[in-house]
């Protein structure tokens, strides 16, 4: 039997926002969440490398901008 859009609207759940909350509660419920010692673990890791990478990426862009400054714009004598 060959599926149309007639079946599948008939064959499809309908939505209702009650049995949305209510599934997205029992997955929450699932779901296995950090200790307060693995979330404080975390966030000092997030927090390391947010610093790391932002000093790579700030060191990166003063160094292009000084090669940059010195072959565009040298200094008239």
């Amino acid at each position: 039997m060959a599926v149309t859009a007639k079946n599948r609207a008939d064959s499809a759940p309908e939505f209702s926002i009650g049995r949305f909350l209510r599934d997205t509660y029992d997955e929450l419920r699932k779901v296995v969440w950090p200790t307060w010692g693995e979330l404080y673990r975390y966030v000092i890791v997030v927090i390391f490398t947010v610093i790391i990478l932002g000093t790579f990426i700030g060191g990166v862009d003063y160094a292009l901008t000084a090669i940059l400054r010195k072959f565009l714009y040298p200094a008239s004598s």
